[in-house]
């Protein structure tokens, strides 16, 4: 059980470090903006809350067994990114398909920019986008591993004072995403370019993810 001064420590810590991968750029942010280009601000909540259905109990093992999760990770890196590579073309399809109905004049309120379309395709993807990330994966035992080991050394009271500490930002940070792409898909003339644009977008963290994978090299400055 840690001390209260140990604990404001833990929570200023991670208050300092999670920013570095709840804020960074990514699959997960673009998916945000284009759910919310359907579903408002709750789109970002429910990418949020399939993220932390998650990252939790994943945080959690880690806490016993960050050693064993870092070997086993890179074993199946070139497996992992494939398979986030393949939704994420799949999620930008739906986005391309989605944009040129618009132009059209055609709007489609529960597309299937989703695993499925509408809320519980906006769940799925938070947690697709999560799960077979390989670099949210390894951010947890590299980036956040000071968290995992100060959480660990003060019990179920640490982890959960870190936890909590972490997760409110991805919620918010998501939210507030998901919202700004509502506001924008109300914008006349540019709801087919936000969701053609953001399309773009996912092809290339895509290919960014592939060619760091296969070929060591990155397309993407981030």
């Amino acid at each position: 059980m840690g001390s209260r001064q140990e604990l404001k420590s833990l929570v200023a810590k991670t208050l300092a470090i999670t920013p570095s991968g709840a804020l960074s750029p990514g699959p997960l942010s673009a998916s945000a903006v284009a759910v919310g280009a359907f579903l408002g601000p709750l789109g970002g909540f429910l990418v949020a809350l399939g993220h932390m259905l998650f990252e939790l109990p994943y945080v959690a093992l880690l806490v016993k067994w960050a050693e064993r999760f870092n070997r086993a990770l890179a074993r199946i890196e070139k497996p992992l990114n494939i398979l986030v590579a393949g939704f994420i073309v799949f999620f930008a399809y739906g986005l391309f398909r989605d944009a040129t109905a618009a132009a059209s004049g055609v709007i489609q309120s529960n597309s299937a920019f989703t695993i499925g379309g509408g809320a519980l395709g906006a769940l799925l993807t938070g947690i697709v986008l999560t799960g077979f990330n390989p670099y949210f994966l390894a951010w947890w035992i590299t980036v956040g591993l000071p968290l995992v080991r100060d959480a660990a050394e003060r019990g179920t009271q640490g982890f959960t004072t870190m936890y909590v500490s972490h997760v409110w930002m991805d919620y918010a940070w998501l939210v507030l995403l998901a919202a700004a792409g509502a506001g924008l898909s109300r914008i006349a003339g540019l709801y087919a370019a936000l969701l053609a644009g953001l399309g773009v977008i996912l092809l290339l963290f895509a290919a960014d993810i592939l060619a760091r994978s296969f070929v060591g090299k990155r397309i993407l400055p981030f």
